[in-house]
């Protein structure tokens, strides 16, 4: 994560969290290539967070 996608949320922070441990944990995740629905979804779930933080720091 860059500087510029670190956000204040702690919600976005969980979020990330919950992506990098899986996927640490996931052969799918870390097989180039391999698809896992799981890893997919926490990662969404990441950016959906991500971008939400972003959009409120803006307003």
């Amino acid at each position: 994560m860059t500087a510029a996608e670190q956000t204040e949320d702690p919600f976005a922070d969980e979020a990330w969290r919950a992506a990098i441990e899986h996927a640490a944990g996931c052969l799918a995740c870390r097989t180039p290539g391999a698809e896992c629905e799981t890893g997919e979804r926490l990662l969404r779930a990441y950016e959906e967070a991500a971008r939400q933080a972003r959009a409120e720091e803006l307003a």
